[in-house]
C-alpha cells in the first residue's frame, strides 16, 4: 500500500499530543509540576493542532469530511469528536490553573488529562481497524498507540521539565518514559510477530496481481509484504529504526538522566532527554511507514 503521510503524522502528533497532556496529569494528580503545566498545554495544543491540520492534506475535497460526520460510529467522526473533547480538557484544565490561588490545576484537572490522554490514541488506533485490511485489524494498534503516547510523553514531560526548571517531576518522568518504553516495546515486538503470521489469510490466493495494475507482476503476500518485518526487506527499517534507534537509545537515554541526577549533574537531563526524545519520535515515524508498506488489501481480491 502506498504511504498516506498525512495519516502517519496525524497519528504521530496524535499520539504526542496525548502524550504531553497524559504526563502533565500524571504530574498534577501527584500534585508535582506546577511551573510547568502552562508550557505542557501549549505544547499539547500545538501537537494536536499540526495533527489536525495534516490529516486534511489527505483528502482532496476536505469540505466533504462534513458528510462523514453523519455515521455517529465512523472513525472519522469518533477521531473528530476526540479532538474536540481532547480540546474542551485542555481549556478546561487551563482556566482551573489560572483560577487557582496557588496556580496548581485540581487534581480531578489531572484525572481528565490521563483519561484523555488514553483514550484518544486508542479512539484513532481503533478508527483504523479493518477486515479489509487484516495487518491494522487487531487490537494491538491501539494497544501501541497508547504506549506509545505514554512513552512519548514521558520523555516530552522531561524535556519540558529541564527548559522550565521544574525539577520535581524529573523521577516520576524519567520512569514514565522507561515504563513506556519497555511497553512499547514490547507491543512493537509482538505486533511484528502477528503481522509475520498473516501469511495464512491469504492461503486461498498465495499469488495474486493488483487489478488496478494490470502491468505489474505478481505478488507473493508472506514473501513481498507480511513476512518483511521480521527477516526481510522492511527488517532493517523495524529493528534498527522503530526498536534500536526508537525504544532501546531512548530507554538508555532515560536510565543514563536518572543517573546524572543521581550523582548531582542536573546540566546532563536536558540533553539526555531531548536525544531520546527526537529518538523515540523517529522510531515511531519507522513503524508507522511499516504498517503502511506492508499493509495488503483483501478487498481487491474479490
Amino acid at each position: 500500500m502506498e504511504m498516506e503521510w498525512p495519516l502517519i503524522l496525524f497519528t504521530f502528533f496524535v499520539c504526542l499530543a496525548s502524550g504531553i497532556l497524559l504526563g502533565q496529569g500524571v504530574m498534577t494528580v501527584l500534585g508535582k509540576g506546577k511551573s510547568m503545566q502552562l508550557a505542557s498545554l501549549v505544547s499539547s495544543l500545538v501537537a494536536l493542532a499540526v495533527g489536525g491540520i495534516s490529516v486534511f492534506f489527505h483528502l482532496q475535497h476536505w469540505e466533504r469530511i462534513f458528510n462523514g460526520f453523519g455515521h455517529i460510529t465512523s472513525g472519522i467522526t469518533l477521531e473528530f469528536i476526540g479532538c474536540v473533547v481532547f480540546f474542551v480538557v485542555l481549556v478546561v484544565y487551563f482556566l482551573m490553573m489560572r483560577r487557582a490561588e496557588d496556580g496548581m490545576a485540581p487534581k480531578w484537572c489531572g484525572v481528565l488529562a490521563i483519561i484523555m490522554g488514553v483514550a484518544m490514541p486508542a479512539i484513532t488506533g481503533d478508527s483504523y481497524l479493518m477486515e479489509a485490511i487484516p495487518v491494522w485489524d487487531t487490537f494491538l494498534l491501539p494497544v501501541y498507540y497508547v504506549f506509545n503516547a505514554v512513552f512519548f510523553g514521558g520523555l516530552s514531560v522531561l524535556v519540558i521539565a529541564a527548559l522550565t526548571k521544574c525539577d520535581d517531576v524529573n523521577d516520576t518522568a524519567i520512569w514514565l518514559a522507561i515504563g513506556g518504553g519497555v511497553a512499547t516495546a514490547v507491543a512493537l515486538i509482538a505486533y511484528a510477530v502477528f503481522i509475520n503470521s498473516l501469511g495464512g489469510v491469504y492461503s486461498d490466493i498465495t499469488y495474486y496481481f493488483d487489478p488496478t495494475l494490470p502491468d505489474s507482476s505478481m505478488i507473493d503476500v508472506q514473501e513481498d509484504f507480511v513476512g518483511t518485518v521480521l527477516a526481510g526487506s522492511n527488517a532493517p527499517l523495524f529493528w534498527i529504526g522503530a526498536v534500536i534507534v526508537g525504544v532501546a537509545l531512548p530507554v538508555v537515554a532515560a536510565f543514563m538522566a536518572k543517573r546524572a541526577l543521581a550523582g548531582g549533574k542536573q546540566q546532563q537531563v536536558l540533553p539526555l532527554a531531548g536525544a531520546g526524545l527526537a529518538c523515540a519520535l523517529a522510531g515511531g515515524i519507522c513503524w508507522r511507514m511499516i504498517l503502511y508498506m506492508v499493509a495488503v488489501s483483501i478487498f481487491a481480491l474479490y
